[in-house]
């Protein structure tokens, strides 16, 4: 698991006086930091083998201009060429504010497709596949019973 602090800053909150929803995600992306080391350890973007399938972020309470905050960042599960990254972010007294998911792909920008994840990668990522003590779970989005119409 990694972790990095980071503190809120003006610019980060909207007109309602907290953290924009948008900002999460920018959090996040400071938590994967270390993850991309792992691939790509001067973290030159010529050299890049992962990319974005899909993020997800639960939102379970505001943050506010001033706070620091950690954000928690593990691999939850590794598939042949793709993992799932968590993340977590609590306040300076333990409260949880949000949780998180980024699903990566093996990729090779120069020819533009998915790869496999090496065996010796896997095994590096399996090494962060602890989160920490008293993490909430992740909301599942439902679609049943939903409808949706557009006029």
């Amino acid at each position: 698991m990694f972790t990095v602090k980071i503190p809120v800053r003006f610019v980060d909150c909207d007109g309602m006086g907290h953290v924009n929803n948008a900002v999460y995600h920018t959090y996040f992306e400071e938590g994967k930091r270390e993850i991309f080391r792992l691939f790509t350890p001067d973290l030159s973007l010529d050299d890049f083998h992962v990319i974005v399938a899909s993020t997800h972020c639960d939102y379970i309470h505001e943050i506010s201009y001033g706070e620091t905050v950690t954000v928690y960042t593990w691999v939850s599960t590794i598939s042949r060429s793709s993992f799932d990254i968590d993340h977590a972010i609590a306040d300076e007294n333990g409260n949880w504010h949000a949780r998180g998911r980024v699903t990566m792909i093996g990729y090779d920008y120069r020819r533009k497709e998915v790869v496999p994840l090496s065996d010796s990668i896997k095994a590096i990522l399996d090494q962060h596949h602890q989160g920490p003590n008293g993490v909430p779970a992740l909301r599942q989005l439902r679609s049943e019973g939903l409808s949706v119409s557009y006029s």
